[in-house]
């Protein structure tokens, strides 16, 4: 399981894209979103490559700023297929 810091920015995106390719397997990876507070364009950009990998990504927890900023951008269906309450 990865978990996503409360500002996923750049920094983050970089920070966080090799531990996350690294995690890409057979399975989906589980991704915890509860803690996001702000999350921008390059993190976005990570979760949609990731959610499109051979197994794609569950999101858990995700916190009101991330299901927002996804809505906003139109990108929920593309990251949020597998939610995990």
């Amino acid at each position: 399981m990865i978990t996503l810091p409360p500002v996923c920015d750049r920094s983050a995106a970089a920070a966080l894209y090799p531990e996350l390719t690294e995690s890409l397997g057979p399975a989906p990876l589980v991704i915890d979103a509860g803690r996001v507070e702000r999350i921008g364009q390059a993190m976005l950009q990570v979760l949609v490559s990731a959610a499109r990998s051979e197994a794609g990504i569950l999101v858990q927890n995700p916190s009101a700023a991330f299901t927002a900023a996804l809505t906003l951008t139109g990108l929920d269906h593309a990251v949020m297929e597998g939610i995990a309450a």
